[in-house]
């Protein structure tokens, strides 16, 4: 536990908005890709996580913009789960982008619930998705409800 999940990102021409800086959606679509990301590379795809009737739905998302992301710059985003309830059915994650420069760039932090896909209910996750949660959560982690 305390571990951090970190993906390597490059700003794409893309990605950019009319000011030659990170479009600000595109925070919110790098940390969706490093969540799934994140499993992808744990051995447990996506598709997996649906044939087990789930899936991920956010019900809010915080940005905090500190300095600017450029074309061609890497951005280092790291993923860490700061809330869980006590059956890991909602859960608030931490992701902090890093400039090449170590500068933090932005933080978002997005709180959700995993969903039985049939019944549209949060649900508890099976213990693998669990153990996965458990393997990037904060010491400081706090119980939410």
């Amino acid at each position: 536990m305390g571990d951090m999940y970190e993906k390597l990102i490059e700003v794409r021409i893309d990605d950019i908005d009319l000011n030659g800086h990170l479009h600000n959606t595109r925070y919110l679509e790098y940390a969706n890709h490093a969540r799934a990301s994140y499993f992808e590379e744990s051995d447990f795809p996506v598709s997996r996580i649906y044939q087990a009737g789930l899936g991920p739905m956010i019900f809010s998302e915080e940005a905090k913009y500190r300095h600017e992301l450029f074309l061609g710059q890497f951005v280092a985003l790291k993923v860490q789960v700061v809330g869980m309830s006590a059956d890991a059915s909602r859960w608030q994650i931490l992701h902090t982008f890093l400039r090449p420069d170590g500068q933090q760039a932005a933080s978002l932090t997005s709180t959700g619930a995993w969903v039985d896909l049939k019944t549209r209910k949060v649900k508890a996750p099976p213990p693998e998705i669990r153990s996965l949660m458990d393997a990037v959560r904060s010491p400081h982690c706090t119980t939410i409800g």
